[in-house]
């Protein structure tokens, strides 16, 4: 077995015992509440990652858009990023990314929103775009602020 192998079979061992984000104890949504991004984001937003598999979000397929202001910012790694920000995780089950799991979002908020987490607030989001829920939500927080090494907690291959 190759380092890399044993590398990703103890980070899928260790996603599977990490909550998503939405088990952490986070705030619950209000009744209703809305997804951060636009039933139609995919009219709009720009695809910036395509498809491939996240042991980070319990081993799912993952697509990421960001908003149109954001995305040249988020391929050329311009950071901070602007107050106003989505990012969009679209999540699947299947490698061709065609079998819809749900989101994983994240906005960046006014400065003074959330500084434990860059003013990032995230949402985690079904399928059916029910919110499951949003806001500081810290299984995200602890993550994101790990894999950015100065991304402004953006997990971006820059």
């Amino acid at each position: 077995m190759t380092s890399r192998y044993i590398l990703a079979l103890l980070l899928t061992a260790a996603a599977a015992a990490v909550s998503a984000c939405s088990d952490d104890g986070g705030t619950d949504p209000p009744p209703g509440e809305d997804p951060f991004f636009p039933a139609d984001y995919l009219d709009s937003y720009v695809l910036v990652r395509d498809c491939r598999f996240s042991v980070e979000h319990d081993g799912v397929y993952v697509i990421v858009h960001a908003d149109p202001a954001s995305a040249d910012d988020y391929v050329d790694g311009n950071y901070p990023f602007e107050e106003g920000t989505i990012l969009v995780k679209t999540l699947f089950h299947d490698e061709n990314c065609s079998d819809l799991a749900g989101y994983a979002v994240m906005k960046k908020g006014p400065a003074g929103t959330a500084p434990s987490s860059g003013d990032w607030l995230w949402q985690d989001v079904g399928a059916t775009r029910s919110v499951a829920a949003s806001g500081v939500l810290q299984a995200c927080i602890s993550c994101h602020s790990v894999c950015t090494e100065g991304r402004d907690f953006a997990c971006t291959d820059k």
